[in-house]
């Protein structure tokens, strides 16, 4: 005989049994590998002792990133290399965070990183920018924005960028 506190137990589980699971949360999305490459042109002013430089230089890009967290947040590391203009010709390594926001095929985005110039000076200093992605695919988007870097070491600079550039995105997994 099924006395009443069981009967309710068996009747109030039912319907969470009938029911079907849907992983719908943020970490439902596949984690991505991001490569990607682009470029751009930068202006720098700097101060070295009582030297100073400044001027515009093209530069290329070629990066890799991780999509992260929410929303296709990405964690990532580029490659630059500059050439041209008083700076001169340069190599920096910069990481970072890119927080996007939006979900439709137009999104824009935010970084947050750090920029290291080991061979021109050396120079390490926090990077900030901004800028917009447009997805073409699941498989690539073109982006675009502004950057400003800032570096200390051997003496001090500031260096304002436009980049752009073509994403390849991979996924890699699920993410969980």
């Amino acid at each position: 005989m099924i006395r009443a506190p069981s009967l309710l137990l068996i009747l109030g589980a039912a319907p969470a049994v009938a029911a079907e699971y849907v992983d719908d949360g943020p970490y439902a999305h596949r984690r991505s590998l991001i490569l990607f490459a682009g470029p751009g042109a930068t202006y720098t002013e700097r101060i070295s002792g009582s030297a100073t430089a400044s001027g515009f230089a093209a530069q290329l890009d070629l990066g890799v990133g991780l999509t992260v967290g929410y929303d296709q947040d990405e964690v990532f590391l580029l490659v630059r290399g500059s050439s041209g203009g008083g700076p001169g010709e340069e190599l920096a390594l910069i990481g970072g965070y890119r927080s996007v926001f939006g979900s439709e095929s137009w999104q824009t985005f935010f970084d947050l990183g750090a920029s290291v110039r080991p061979i021109s000076g050396p120079w390490l200093g926090p990077r900030i920018g901004f800028g917009a992605r447009h997805t073409l695919s699941d498989h690539f988007a073109l982006y675009g924005g502004l950057g400003f870097t800032f570096g200390f070491g051997s003496g001090l600079r500031a260096d304002t960028e436009v980049f752009t550039g073509l994403q390849w995105i991979i996924p890699v997994g699920s993410a969980s």
